[in-house]
């Protein structure tokens, strides 16, 4: 299935999505990322450290994947963000010696939440996202593709206690998302039918995802480190943090996700059954991250480097 608003890579593709996206059970209360407690987190002890004015004005990640047969593939993604919400996105995509260019526009309704998202290519809308709601829940998401309509598909989501179960129908699909009290996610298990097909499992410290375990579909053990200094992307991508999980697809892994974008301080880097990777991260004078780029190898050929760059106001 095709995505909309992508960041790509960071392992696995990943997608992106005011703080009133809360699940409507009062066991699941979506946190003010903003208002954290500190603690151990992972990578470095503290409250998130050095300035604490990490409002971005914009931000960049560009990808190269480097497949065989396929050759290199390059991604580039301009995110524009405004009073610390992301309102568009710039992206040029290079494959097979052709650049296109596309942008996608988040829309929203008068309470702030997310209610379209819609990618044009020139002039043309080519994908379409919608959101529905009940009440405060995500009860819909309806992706159209009006290039190829065999990648449309529609989810429809059931609520109870901390769990949600996310379901597509004539795909014979399902996954449930369960929560704990912080409405942090801790795992996600996916269904072929009635048939489990993947579970991932997190853990975190500190309001950061510090392991990961993934059974059936691509098995593994992930670590995750971080520096003692805030995200600034935690908060500009705040009202994406359901819309990001609920859009993952079944055998897509998230926990590289969170780490990225909803973490409460910066991730610098992974441990995996196939080895490390330590990021090289350039701060300012105030210890706000301004770069950081990291290469992984994921073996038989492929490759995947990434270049972000953090800018504020």
């Amino acid at each position: 299935m095709k995505k909309t608003f992508l960041i790509t890579s960071i392992i696995l593709a990943f997608c992106c999505f005011s703080c009133n996206d809360e699940l409507l059970d009062s066991n699941i209360v979506v946190q003010d990322p903003t208002n954290n407690s500190g603690g151990n987190n992972g990578g470095g002890n503290g409250n998130g450290g050095g300035n604490s004015t990490t409002t971005l004005s914009a931000y960049s990640l560009d990808s190269t994947s480097n497949v065989p047969i396929f050759g290199e593939i390059t991604i580039n993604s301009d995110f524009i963000i405004s009073n610390n919400v992301v309102l568009s996105a710039n992206v040029e995509t290079v494959a097979f010696g052709t650049s296109v260019n596309g942008v996608s526009t988040i829309t929203r309704d008068n309470n702030g939440k997310i209610v379209q998202v819609e990618t044009t290519s020139g002039t043309t809308v080519s994908n379409r996202t919608t959101i529905t709601y009940s009440g405060d829940n995500i009860s819909q998401i309806m992706y159209e593709d009006l290039e190829d309509a065999t990648e449309n598909y529609t989810y429809t989501f059931a609520y109870s206690g901390t769990t949600v179960t996310r379901t597509n129908a004539p795909a014979d699909e399902s996954a449930v998302f369960t929560f704990n009290s912080n409405s942090q996610l801790i795992s996600k298990e996916s269904f072929s039918g009635t048939n489990s097909t993947q579970l991932e499992t997190l853990t975190y410290s500190g309001g950061n995802c510090i392991s990961s375990t993934v059974s059936g579909s691509n098995p593994g053990n992930n670590t995750f480190s971080y520096d003692a200094f805030t995200n600034p992307l935690q908060t500009a991508f705040n009202d994406q943090y359901l819309l990001s999980i609920f859009e993952s697809e079944n055998n897509e892994q998230v926990a590289t996700l969170i780490a990225t974008l909803h973490g409460t301080n910066n991730w610098t880097g992974i441990q995996t059954n196939q080895g490390n990777v330590n990021f090289t991260i350039t701060y300012d004078a105030n210890n706000k991250i301004t770069a950081r780029d990291s290469s992984f190898d994921l073996g038989d050929g492929v490759v995947i480097s990434q270049s972000e760059v953090f800018t504020y106001q």
